[in-house]
C-alpha cells in the first residue's frame, strides 16, 4: 500500500485539542494522556482502569514516543482529563486521523465469496440436518443389565 502524502504522528491530528487544566497543576502532559488512551483503546481496553493497567504494562513502548517522566496517570486522572476535553473536537480529530490512514481510492474492492460463487442461492436440500435440535432427540439405547451382559 503506497501513500501519496507523508504520514504524520497520531498526536499531530490531536494537536488542536487544548488542555482544559490549569497549567501550573499539570503533572501529566496532555500528549502523554492522549497517547496512552488512544493506544490502549485501540488494543481493546474499554475503561480507564484497563487503560491504566495497559499503560503500565507497555510503558517501555510508550516511552519510545514520549517521556512519561511520572509514569502513567491514575485511572481517575485519565477519566477527568478525557471528560474535560471537547467531545466534538475530539471526534473531529479522531475522524481526521482515521481518514489519513486509508488511501483516497482503494485498489481492491471486497466481494463476498459466497455471492460470487452463487452458493447463497442453493436449495437447502444439500445440507445435512443437525443431529440435535429443540424437537429432535437421539434415539435411546436400551439399557443393558448385568445379567444380559453375562449371557
Amino acid at each position: 500500500m503506497t501513500r501519496s502524502q507523508p504520514t504524520c504522528s497520531i498526536l499531530d491530528h490531536f494537536s488542536v485539542l487544548k488542555d482544559p487544566r490549569e497549567q501550573w497543576r499539570v503533572p501529566y502532559p496532555l500528549d502523554e494522556i492522549l497517547l496512552v488512551v488512544l493506544c490502549a483503546t485501540l488494543s481493546g481496553k474499554e475503561d480507564f482502569v484497563e487503560i491504566k493497567l495497559w499503560g503500565e504494562q507497555h510503558l517501555a513502548l510508550l516511552r519510545r514516543f514520549l517521556a512519561y517522566e511520572r509514569g502513567i496517570p491514575s485511572h481517575d486522572t485519565l477519566n477527568d482529563v478525557m471528560n474535560a476535553l471537547d467531545p466534538e473536537l475530539f471526534k473531529t480529530c479522531f475522524i481526521a486521523w482515521v481518514e489519513s490512514l486509508r488511501d483516497s481510492a482503494p485498489d481492491t474492492i471486497a466481494i463476498d465469496g459466497k455471492t460470487s460463487r452463487r452458493s447463497h442461492a442453493r436449495p437447502l436440500g444439500h445440507r445435512k440436518p443437525a443431529p440435535l435440535g429443540p424437537r429432535r432427540r437421539l434415539p435411546r439405547r436400551p439399557r443393558t443389565t448385568a445379567i444380559q451382559k453375562r449371557a
